[in-house]
């Protein structure tokens, strides 16, 4: 008898198999899976590590940076030879800063290292006597002959062990009108060559105010992966540019104190004068300068309290921009006398402006009550080396000195002998200021009224105390000088100008 097979084995037979041909169909997509994240896992972390590398190469660069701008600092233990021309005169054009790690070589001005500055001969440093030329076997374009001098880095700023610092060099020289190429010049004039300086506000090429040089700092870094960065930084002297609103300004009020000189040598004059190595300007200013009332008859306010301050037969001594006794209301010029940061009608931008000195100090901050007498050297002063001082507290200066630069006191300034400071004298704080009459100020004076007798702050500008005890025969007073102002208001730091990355 014949038998046949059920129909539904048969069907079971012909699926065996198809399971394990889909677990392996499963297995192979998880796998192709698992690789692509695996690939895209290895290409992110790639790419963040690159990305770091890049990142350290650059802050790396900018440390170069901050290291020159900061050994440009007056002042500073570690500064450097600053060039002295533009490039291509002579070694004084240019100055190399170099950062060599483990041994090597970094050599900026020879073509086949590989630290090569080729960057140099990309800027146009036209009218100069800096020529290029082109290595045959390098292909490196390079200034020829000896236009550089080089100094290494210091362990302060850049530590060869533990976290050691990638950039290679830094290049510093004077700026160039032009020297970036077509359209970069501060002047409007796409053909002028001359050399850049700074007047306090912005870039220039001429003028009297323009005196402060610009330098270029161009650095280098190079991480031991190889990333490659490349910055620039312009950067030129602070200066607290200072528009005397009088040779003597008594700010705040409204009852201020003032007592003039017997002697009828003793004088306060807005006439410029000449002083700090230049010759006197046409410039005047009020002699006395004050925030409230107004000459008239009778005289008003602060006015009226400086002028009945003034002993009998000595108001011709005050002489300025308006008639003896030149006292006036410069309440409209004390807003912008620094620049907006610091309205000089407020407790607030006076502070300000006492902060921003101190914080400029070229030695340390003196505490008051302090005495100083005799010869310059004391408070370390000379018109070659203009000090920056602040002291907190009271101050008195006697004997036979000649002092340059900026004065910052926040309690009582007594002035005996016959001391000479040149430059800017700020009397804070209590803003009293005692003279004996030989004393003289050449620059400006300006006195603020801060804080009460106890030294609590106060919410606005009290009135200040002017004092000129004795006399002599000995010409003696506050005289406007804007020279002495100009010169010895220079600050210690650098400022950036500009900043912006090279694609070398």
């Amino acid at each position: 008898m014949k038998t046949h097979k059920n129909k539904s084995n048969v069907w079971k037979n012909r699926q065996r198999g198809v399971a394990l041909v889909a677990v392996m169909l499963t297995l192979l997509l998880v796998t192709a899976m698992a690789a692509a994240i695996l690939i895209l896992g290895n290409t992110e972390t790639n790419n963040s590590s690159n990305f770091k590398d890049e990142q350290k190469a650059f802050f790396g660069a900018k440390a170069g940076i901050e290291e020159a701008r900061d050994r440009l600092r007056a002042g500073n233990s570690y500064t450097i030879t600053f060039p002295t021309t533009l490039p291509g005169n002579g070694t004084t054009g240019v100055l190399y800063i170099l950062n060599p790690l483990n041994g090597e070589t970094v050599a900026p001005w020879n073509s086949s290292n590989k630290y090569v500055d080729d960057e140099i001969c990309l800027e146009n440093y036209t009218g100069s006597s800096l020529s290029c030329t082109t290595s045959s076997t390098t292909g490196k374009t390079l200034p020829s002959g000896t236009y550089y001098t080089s100094t290494t880095a210091n362990s302060t700023f850049a530590p060869t062990t533990g976290a050691v610092l990638d950039w290679k060099w830094v290049r510093v020289t004077l700026k160039q009108n032009n020297s970036f190429g077509s359209g970069y010049y501060v002047n409007g004039n796409s053909a002028n060559t001359s050399q850049v300086y700074w007047n306090g506000n912005n870039e220039c090429v001429s003028g009297s105010t323009c005196t402060l040089p610009v330098y270029v700092l161009t650095a280098l870094a190079v991480t031991a992966s190889g990333s490659r960065r490349m910055v620039q930084m312009e950067a030129a002297r602070d200066q607290l540019i200072f528009n005397a609103p009088a040779a003597l300004t008594i700010d705040g009020g409204p009852s201020d104190s003032f007592s003039g000189g017997n002697s009828q040598n003793y004088q306060v004059n807005g006439t410029d004068q000449g002083g700090c190595g230049s010759s006197a300007g046409s410039s005047v200013v009020p002699a006395v300068g004050v925030s409230d009332g107004a000459k008239g008859t009778p005289n008003t306010g602060d006015v009226g309290n400086v002028i009945s301050g003034i002993p009998n037969g000595r108001t011709s001594n005050y002489t300025g921009l308006g008639s003896s006794p030149d006292v006036e209301n410069v309440s409209a010029s004390l807003p912008g006398a620094v620049n907006s940061n610091y309205d000089l009608t407020t407790v607030s931008g006076v502070n300000s402006l006492v902060s921003a000195v101190k914080n400029a100090v070229t030695q340390p901050v003196i505490t008051g009550p302090a005495s100083y007498s005799g010869n310059a050297a004391q408070l370390n002063s000379s018109s070659t080396s203009p000090q920056i001082v602040y002291v907190n507290g009271d101050l008195t200066l006697s004997g036979n000195a000649n002092d340059y630069g900026i004065l910052v006191v926040t309690g009582t300034l007594t002035v005996k002998g016959t001391v000479q400071w040149n430059g800017l004298v700020i009397v804070a704080g209590t803003g009293n200021l005692q003279m004996d009459g030989t004393n003289n100020f050449y620059g400006a004076v300006i006195m603020a009224k801060t804080k009460d007798s106890s030294g609590n702050a106060l919410t606005t500008l009290g009135s200040p105390t002017f004092g000129v005890n004795g006399g002599g025969n000995s010409a003696g007073g506050v005289f406007y000088s804007s020279s002495c102002l100009s010169q010895e208001t220079q600050l210690t730091t650098y400022h950036s100008v500009s900043f912006r990355e090279l694609m070398n």
